[in-house]
């Protein structure tokens, strides 16, 4: 569990939270970039692990896909509309991964406001399991009130970005947790 960082911005928590990153590798504010050239998972031949996205609107989920998308990255995009969705998901992901056959995500972007189970929830859930420290959590939010980013980080959360970040910031995340190589 990390102690509350002060933010630099209320939009984002630092960067320090994500391994691998560094100030330098995020995008100035107007996040003007060049598409990523084609990528290829490290470990070519074995079954990439899902991004999960978290969130009841489609126009949202249809965006955050769209930005993971142009970061090059091969892996595939489940999504999910309701925190206990993802709860179950990762329920049998963790008992399939004992028996070696599915691997865990490792990234996980999540709404705080949808129905059913929502992202408060479940980082509430997710700080009490044992084998879902390698789950690096994003929350997205339309909310940038400190009280909220505070808390969402206080229950686990690894970054708290505001609604709706650039493909450079989605790009240097999702690399940092899947690290991938140029053809």
């Amino acid at each position: 569990m990390h102690s509350l960082p002060t933010l630099e911005t209320v939009s984002e928590a630092p960067i320090s939270l994500l391994p691998n990153l560094t100030s330098a590798s995020i995008a100035s504010p107007d996040c003007a970039v060049v598409a990523p050239p084609p990528l290829r998972s490290a470990n070519v031949g074995s079954t990439l692990q899902p991004i999960l996205v978290a969130d009841d609107d489609e126009d949202d989920v249809f965006f955050i896909q769209r930005l993971i998308k142009k970061s090059g990255v091969p892996n595939p995009v489940k999504v999910f509309d309701d925190g206990s969705e993802v709860v179950n998901y990762l329920g049998g992901a963790r008992l399939d991964a004992e028996g070696g056959r599915l691997r865990c995500p490792k990234l996980l972007f999540l709404d705080l406001n949808m129905r059913g189970l929502g992202g408060f929830g479940f980082l509430e859930w997710a700080r009490k399991q044992q084998g879902l420290s390698p789950l690096t959590i994003v929350v997205l939010s339309n909310s940038n009130e400190p009280e909220i980013v505070a808390r969402a980080l206080e229950l686990g959360a690894h970054r708290y970005l505001v609604k709706y970040p650039c493909v450079q910031t989605i790009t240097t995340i999702v690399r940092s947790v899947y690290p991938l190589t140029v053809f």
